[in-house]
């Protein structure tokens, strides 16, 4: 009885002590894991307030403090940026699926391709998994308060205890990305900061922010020329498998507050239904929670089209992904801007006049517009997209199994494409099976090095769209009116814009083939041999103060080929002593490269922000003076498509443009492919086709004439006699205008040389096709022999 006694109170106080120890080890647990501190606290500033913006980099400290602090978020490096900055994603959810990420990608995965699962095998991988959603900010550098609401987005998903946001989080995988363009935001931030408190507070930059690309960075979506791009669409093609895709913007600031989809029209018939089903679902639960929260200004069917496929999240729907596009309206950087009810407008497809209409059914009536602003109709919309995410989980999975098995239902047996070894340009044709690839497309090869295609697969309609011509639908509102323009442009034929050789046939059933995992195209010689010549080209390109995206693609082309360009601003051309060989004048209307004014149109309002003055002006006289004088003492111009106006009327040239001045209901292009007649034995077409396709987005076709003695021209490629021969791909109105007409020209002068290019000959990096007219006018400027290089 005395030795139970004595072991029970030993019992007690061990009991006792181990109470103690277990409350200090908690206190210890609880202070180690203190409160993860909101992104003011933790960057010691109000995130949002007026005039005040976080860059790239303290965002991504901030994240990493979160991934640190919270078991609810994961950081992933995507890759590195163009100018060598880390791109981060966070994965954000509950702390099992955090866990059990691995898992969740392989479901995702097999779901996206659900080719040899049965019907019980997807039913499982369905109640399994869970709703993995994207989210893009920020890839518009100056739309940055999106980057700003991502750092407050994550912080209440990562503590909030409730068990609504449990819930989601339990169910919906959330990717979050808080710049698509690191280098851009960085740009923006310093520039805004630097003005701050001056009358250039909130202004534009006097370059492009992206270091190539600009504005353009969210039209590289099938391309995939950037690393950006590329990293991305990795993450999202290859190792996640969204279901949902959300890319998040902002737009004018005398408009509509937000625009939310449905989006409008065309639509591309060769998208599953279910996608635009999905895409109104969710954009009518972001309206309703923004209705009420007395947001005004909401409208759809405005603008956004549902037709081109170049786009961030566009590029999703023929691959089954649902993508939804926000565009709010826009402040002035970090600014505020104050709006008068009466600059409050419409004009635009969707919304001829300002007023309540069913898809803008309360306006926004004016007055103050902030950042704040607009990160809040961000974060509301964000917060719906992640509750309807999670409450249909299961119809969002079950609906991406459906549009892959429709996809790849729909090829005969055996349909393929080949993309034979015997190619004019074989890297090029190498290049588009590593593109293929590249999205996650099967992309098969036989012994021979010829690449096949199989169509039966998830991503068909996206293989279908990128190789076979487009043909624009004609869309009018109203019977008699014109067709609704298209967003963006109506034309992205692969095979036509690289020059690859494309067939679509039959797999022979009894050729071996093995899947390709990795392409590597072979050196692509740039049309001469640079040993052959005297020495390099030395090529300068001019770059103007208003931010010119086909200078930037021009510079990463000549980069990327090995040109290494000196970048010419409008004052050191005004100064003279171009020591170079070669000057481009990139696709630039006359007067900004004339003035760097744009010349407004016939009742327009003329007003136009000024710039610091170190980044004003255009050529002016002394900058066309020094162009003559560079031409005339044997320099070789080049320019391309809008920049060969100006230098019809600065050069005294037998060329002029016959569609200068024509009205858009006799002649219009929304940017297409067109058939172009090719000149032999001439440098710049040197080991060109007879035929080539050109991408042509604007009024110019060449007239020329016989010359004097002293000059000699030559058109290089011209349009055909026909014009029902010059269409390929996309749409026009007026092709007669073009037919007969030349469309690329080049003339001697003094001793120098120019070239007029009437289309843009590397638009986007995408025309392949036409690359060679640059490099061979480039090389030109330096072969010794005869004007025509022959």
């Amino acid at each position: 009885m005395k030795r139970t006694q004595v072991t029970a109170a030993v019992a007690g106080r061990l009991l006792v002590l181990w109470i103690l120890y277990s409350e200090t080890i908690s206190l210890t647990i609880v202070a180690a894991a203190a409160p993860v501190p909101s992104p003011s606290q933790f960057l010691g500033f109000e995130v949002g307030a007026d005039r005040t913006l976080a860059d790239y980099r303290q965002i991504v400290s901030y994240f990493r403090a979160l991934d640190a602090a919270s078991p609810r978020v994961e950081v992933e490096v995507l890759g590195k940026t163009t100018l060598g900055e880390e791109m981060v994603m966070a994965v954000i959810s509950s702390e099992e699926n955090i866990r059990n990420k691995k898992r969740i990608k392989e479901i995702s995965r097999r779901l996206a391709d659900p080719r040899g699962l049965s019907n019980s095998d997807t039913g499982s991988l369905i109640r399994e998994g869970k709703t993995v959603v994207l989210v893009t900010c920020n890839i518009h550098a100056t739309e940055i308060a999106s980057s700003q609401m991502a750092m407050e987005w994550a912080h209440t998903l990562a503590t909030a205890p409730d068990p609504e946001t449990k819930r989601r989080l339990s169910e919906v995988v959330l990717l979050l990305v808080p710049s698509v363009n690191p280098d851009g935001q960085i740009m923006v931030t310093d520039w805004y900061r630097k003005y701050v408190g001056s009358k250039y507070e909130g202004g534009r930059l006097p370059w492009l922010y992206h270091h190539y690309i600009g504005h353009d960075n969210n039209r590289d979506w099938y391309m995939l020329t950037q690393l950006e791009t590329r990293a991305l669409n990795r993450a999202v093609y290859h190792e996640w498998n969204p279901q949902v895709f959300v890319d998040e913007h902002q737009m004018q600031s005398e408009g509509p507050r937000m625009f939310i989809p449905p989006f409008a029209d065309p639509v591309d018939p060769d998208v599953h239904p279910l996608i635009w089903r999905e895409v109104n679902s969710i954009g009518a639960n972001m309206a309703l929670r923004l209705e009420q929260a007395n947001k005004s200004g909401l409208i759809y069917g405005f603008v956004f089209d549902a037709y081109w496929i170049g786009g961030t999240r566009n590029t999703g729907w023929w691959k089954n992904i649902t993508g939804l596009l926000l565009e709010t309206a826009s402040a002035r950087i970090a600014s505020p801007i104050y709006i008068e009810p009466t600059e409050l407008r419409g004009g635009g497809k969707g919304l001829i006049e300002y007023k309540p209409t069913i898809n803008h059914p309360n306006p926004w009536k004016g007055g103050w517009w902030r950042m704040r602003d607009i990160m809040d109709h961000e974060r509301i919309a964000s917060d719906a997209l992640h509750e309807i995410a999670a409450d249909r989980r299961e119809d969002l999975l079950r609906n991406l199994v459906t549009r892959a098995r429709a996809a790849t239902a729909q090829a005969k047996a055996g349909e393929a494409y080949r993309i034979p070894r015997e190619q004019h340009d074989w890297p090029t044709g190498q290049h588009l099976a590593w593109l293929m690839a590249e999205h996650n497309v099967e992309v098969r090869q036989a012994q021979n090095g010829d690449y096949w295609i199989p169509l039966a697969q998830p991503y068909a309609k996206f293989i279908t769209e990128m190789l076979e011509p487009q043909r624009y639908p004609e869309v009018r509102l109203q019977p008699g009116k014109d067709i609704l323009q298209p967003y963006d442009v109506s034309s992205w034929t692969l095979p036509l814009q690289m020059g690859v050789r494309v067939e679509r046939t039959l797999l022979p059933e009894a050729l071996a083939t093995t899947r390709v995992t990795e392409v590597r195209p072979e050196t692509k010689e740039v049309i001469r041999r640079a040993d052959a010549l005297p020495r390099k080209p030395r090529t300068a390109l001019y770059k103007p103060w208003s931010a010119s995206m086909d200078e930037g693609w021009t510079r990463w082309l000549l980069d990327t080929y090995g040109f290494a360009p000196k970048m010419l601003s409008p004052q050191e051309v005004a100064k003279g002593s171009l020591a170079f060989d070669a000057v481009i004048l990139p696709d630039i209307p006359k007067d900004i490269i004339a003035t760097g004014r744009r010349k407004p149109s016939d009742g327009a309002m003329k007003y136009e922000e000024e710039m610091p003055p170190e980044y004003r002006g255009g050529l002016e006289k002394a900058g066309a003076e020094a162009l003559r004088k560079f031409v005339t003492d044997g320099g070789t111009l080049v320019a391309f498509a809008a920049a060969c106006d100006y230098v019809i009327d600065e050069f005294n040239i037998p060329v002029r443009n016959a569609l200068t001045g024509i009205k858009p209901d006799e002649y219009a292009n929304l940017g297409s492919l067109v058939r172009l007649r090719v000149r032999a034995g001439h440098a710049v077409t040197a080991g060109l086709q007879e035929e080539v396709a050109a991408f042509l987005d604007s009024a110019i076709a060449f007239d020329t004439t016989a010359p004097a003695v002293d000059m000699q021209r030559w058109v290089l490629a011209s349009y055909p006699d026909d014009p029902r021969d010059i269409l390929l791909s996309g749409w026009m109105r007026g092709e007669e205008r073009l037919a007969r007409k030349a469309a690329a020209v080049a003339v001697t002068y003094g001793k120098g040389r120019i070239v007029l290019l009437g289309f843009r000959p590397q638009f986007r990096g995408q025309t392949h096709a036409t690359f060679p007219f640059i490099f061979n006018s480039l090389y030109w400027s330096v072969t010794p022999d005869t004007p025509a290089g022959r």
